[in-house]
């Protein structure tokens, strides 16, 4: 608590703290300054009569120490300090639902496909690092001095599966042939080849992969071969062990993001492990297939939903059971983001 006051050759707010601290002693109590301390640490206006009350101290020091010692602060300071703490950010347990439309016709799911394919080659050619993080410092005119901070943080996506598939008991060697679906620009391809026997890295933009090649080519991964997505295989042509996508089935519509997954679940061997994020729930989100097809487009990057309830049946349907499911902070609030880890039965 303490106010501008004239001072020779400085104000409050350029003195040092050793020097507030001795105009604090010296200055005598006014209105202002009680009416300051019942709203900074008691959170309340004053009466008239509660203001008067205080006016004897005899320095602003004197009237902290006082409020700091009363007993409605002690009160209610115990009563914030006993009361759980709220996650920050996180969606109310009483949310509304969304309305998502994930099931389409075959000509709506070619148009879908179509449209996201275009969007993410052409940002492959304009914007490929920044498509995948989209931090200023990976800009097409800043990449050349970043690129080593973008593609070595790879490696915390290639440690947290290694950290889930301990977590059940499990190692990169329980699983010879992995994929890795939506490999961009090969950020996280290099470090997978390091964990597994072969692995498959899938994109649906050709931009993205031809920069990608170069990476896995540079770093002499001779396990690893890049594959085109295209429906309805989206680069999934043979059966696999362990299936990984991170920030990339988001940016595709819920009809999209429905049809890789049911390939996926189709073609994970039995015992094989599938770990994916997708958003599946931000309030007030809605998706109508005809209402998005027939709306303008820009070629921005997008980002969708996927329901819970349409991730758990496109599995079910397939014989894969839950082995995980957590929160993460691929998305911003009030965005739910969901870390699925899935195993194909029989295991």
């Amino acid at each position: 608590m303490c106010r501008e006051r004239a001072w020779p050759g400085s104000g409050v707010r350029g003195m040092k703290w050793t020097e507030i601290s001795r105009l604090e002693r010296s200055m005598p109590v006014s209105k202002d300054d009680v009416v300051a301390a019942y709203r900074l640490i008691l959170g309340r206006e004053p009466t008239d009569q509660e203001a008067a009350e205080w006016l004897h101290l005899g320095s602003v020091a004197e009237l902290r120490k006082a409020f700091l010692a009363s007993g409605e602060f002690r009160d209610g300071f115990q009563k914030i300090v006993s009361q759980p703490a709220a996650a920050p950010g996180r969606l109310a347990l009483d949310c509304a639902p969304i309305s998502v439309e994930w099931t389409t016709s075959v000509g709506s799911e070619r148009k879908l496909v179509q449209y996201v394919t275009a969007t993410w080659t052409a940002l492959g050619k304009v914007e490929p690092h920044w498509s995948v993080l989209s931090s200023p410092d990976f800009k097409s005119d800043r990449i050349g001095k970043t690129a080593e901070v973008f593609f070595g943080s790879g490696h915390g996506d290639a440690a947290r599966i290694a950290a889930t598939l301990a977590r059940h008991g499990l190692t990169p060697d329980n699983f010879p042939r992995m994929v890795e679906y939506g490999c961009g620009v090969g950020r996280v391809t290099p470090f997978l080849a390091g964990m597994f026997k072969e692995v498959v890295a899938i994109d649906i933009s050709q931009s993205h992969l031809d920069l990608a090649r170069q990476v896995v080519a540079g770093k002499g991964c001779r396990n690893a071969t890049l594959t085109l997505a295209r429906a309805p295989e989206f680069g999934m042509r043979a059966a696999f062990d362990l299936w990984f996508s991170h920030i990339v089935l988001q940016h595709n519509p819920p009809p999209v993001m429905a049809l890789v997954l049911q390939r996926m679940f189709e073609m994970l061997a039995p015992g094989g492990v599938a770990i994916f994020q997708v958003p599946t729930h931000v309030p007030g989100y809605r998706f109508n297939v005809a209402e998005y097809l027939a709306a303008p487009k820009d070629g921005s990057i997008e980002v969708h939903c996927l329901p819970q309830e349409a991730v758990f049946q496109i599995a079910d349907a397939a014989g894969c059971v839950p082995l995980e499911v957590r929160e993460d902070d691929a998305m911003p609030p009030p965005w739910l983001s969901d870390v699925f880890v899935f195993r194909k039965k029989p295991f």
